[in-house]
């Protein structure tokens, strides 16, 4: 008969669970690295596009100062009165020059509802150029928020009203 070798031989079915659970580990920190990594590209993208678009209208409101700026010289040459000089202003830029506030005002629109808001003084002082008085990004929509869950309001012994 043979004979049986009685060693103590390594088992296979512990490092093969350890090789297992290592290599498991591995591929989650794997994947939340890739999910991660792709958030960061998203929100990236996202920023480009907002900063691109900000940009784009920033180069309107400074097209449109400039529209200002040129009108107020022109009106000034034709006329050194300051109401005549504003009546002619308000002929040559239309529904832009707002007399009440003695401004040219304008809104550039932008992305997810918003808009460049841009106010110019053509007359601030005698000799100065137009002056920026607003150029702000504003809300050009309400924003409506989302209240039909029913949420504790930290009151005690609040009952549901019927």
């Amino acid at each position: 008969m043979a004979k049986q070798e009685t060693g103590n031989r390594p088992g296979i079915g512990s490092p093969s669970l350890i090789l297992i659970f290592i290599v498991m580990c591995l591929v989650t920190f794997g994947m939340l690295s890739l999910s991660t990594a792709k958030s960061e590209w998203n929100l990236a993208e996202r920023n480009a596009a907002s900063v691109t678009e900000y940009y784009r209208a920033d180069r309107e409101g400074e097209e449109f100062y400039r529209l200002v700026a040129e009108a107020a010289q022109e009106a000034r040459q034709e006329s050194a009165d300051l109401k005549e000089a504003g009546r002619i202003l308000e002929e040559k830029l239309g529904e832009y020059y707002v007399p009440e506030r003695g401004s040219a005002m304008t809104q550039i629109a932008m992305e997810r509802a918003q808009a460049l808001l841009v106010e110019v003084v053509p007359f601030p002082e005698e000799g100065q150029a137009p002056a920026i008085s607003q150029w702000k990004v504003i809300q050009t929509e309400d924003f409506e928020i989302y209240d039909s869950m029913p949420v504790w309001t930290g009151g005690e012994g609040e009952e549901e009203k019927e």
